[in-house]
């Protein structure tokens, strides 16, 4: 909703205004004209709906307005700009993390994360953890790239190692966030960590 300050004169007096955003002049008679009382110097303050937007970002809008008089002539347009800000406050979405392309076992504790996200805005950023605590907007370990609305990366992250041999559970945890710093909701994998037994038998006593 924005208001529309009008102002038109005429020497037999101003009886009526047409506002549109389309720039079609409208003829004499085509609904939509608003009546007002006839004055030689017409001037108001209206409100006026532009249209609205299903997209976040920012959309120019543009309001033409005509006037006519009593005798039915109509004015040429005049028209005025605006830009129409709708916030971005959805998350990125469809989110994903696959380790080592779905690979059940690793010996490595260096690992390879395929990510997956989608943003109409833009996703710039994912943090990956070995804990599920979700990271602040500011937090140090966001790896951050260039905005686009499609995000399909492979990257490489560690996992916790262990100290001793044998099959290890391990868990990657993925958030994701858009430029206007909105998060994801958390995305994981796991795959186990085996760890093979080097150490030599000990001597008989």
């Amino acid at each position: 909703n924005v208001t529309i300050d009008l102002s038109a004169s005429d020497n037999y007096g101003v009886s009526a205004y047409y506002l549109s955003e389309t720039n079609t002049k409208p003829s004499n008679n085509f609904s939509g004209w608003t009546s007002v009382t006839s004055s030689t110097s017409y001037s108001d303050t209206i409100n006026f709906s532009i249209s609205n937007a299903s997209s976040a970002g920012y959309h120019g809008r543009t309001v033409y307005a005509w006037f006519k008089d009593e005798t039915g002539n109509v004015s040429s347009t005049t028209s005025d700009n605006i830009t129409l800000f709708i916030p971005d406050n959805t998350a990125p979405s469809n989110t994903s993390v696959i380790i080592n392309n779905n690979d059940s076992t690793t010996s490595s504790t260096i690992v390879n994360l395929g990510l997956y996200a989608t943003d109409d805005v833009g996703v710039v950023a994912y943090y990956a953890s070995n804990n599920d605590t979700s990271p602040s907007n500011d937090a140090n370990g966001w790896e951050i790239f260039d905005s686009t609305k499609t995000y399909s990366y492979t990257d490489n992250f560690t996992i916790t190692g262990e100290s001793s041999a044998g099959n290890f559970n391990r868990t990657v945890y993925v958030w994701f966030k858009d430029s206007s710093g909105n998060l994801s909701s958390v995305v994981s994998d796991s795959i186990t960590l085996s760890i093979g037994d080097t150490t030599d038998p000990a001597s008989p006593s």
